[in-house]
């Protein structure tokens, strides 16, 4: 992942913004993370002096953080380390974001209603890589977010893995799957 400069903090939580002004963005580390509505974290690399702690993203954005109650922030963070389970070019991972935008608005209003299908977009297995014989498949809602967040460069896309989270890194940050909690026994 490359470094933000300084200034990339409050563009990293405008993106979020945009998505849910409400966001929480978590500064730990010398990383910034966001909850995304769409069931994903989203990570970065930060220089600066943020301090530790957690902002709302619309507020980080506007260049007016104001620290959160920790408790605001809700969820794990992929564990390290994390693994490259598979590269993909850039362009394939730009081809199926292409290709799940075009059938989204093919099928709406067709009906489906618009949150039902967008949520059954977001579940559909864009792509399955495979490594010692086990299958790690990549859904979509990981490959829109690592579009939407403005990850994705010309430098191949990794597929991570981190236990049994799924992410997604490209040129300019990373993007995983929310923990789904324990695993039945």
């Amino acid at each position: 992942m490359d470094r933000l400069s300084a200034g990339d903090g409050p563009a990293f939580a405008a993106r979020v913004a945009r998505l849910d002004p409400d966001a929480p963005v978590l500064v730990r580390e010398g990383r910034l993370w966001a909850t995304l509505p769409i069931g994903v974290l989203a990570v970065r690399t930060a220089d600066g002096d943020l301090a530790e702690g957690v902002y709302r993203a619309a507020d980080l954005a506007a260049g007016t953080p104001a620290a959160q109650p920790e408790a605001a922030w809700r969820g794990r963070l992929p564990q390290r380390p994390w693994t490259t389970v598979e590269t993909v070019p850039a362009a394939d991972i730009a081809d199926i974001d292409r290709k799940a935008a075009a059938a989204l608005r093919e099928r709406r209003g067709a009906g489906v209603g618009d949150r039902r299908l967008r949520d059954a977009m977001l579940d559909h297995v864009a792509l399955t890589v495979e490594r010692d014989g086990r299958l790690y498949p990549v859904q979509v809602r990981l490959v829109a977010a690592l579009c939407r967040m403005g990850f994705l460069g010309d430098d191949p896309v990794r597929v991570l893995r981190a236990g049994r989270r799924l992410g997604l890194s490209g040129t300019y940050g990373a993007v995983w799957e929310r923990d789904r909690g324990l695993p039945l026994l």
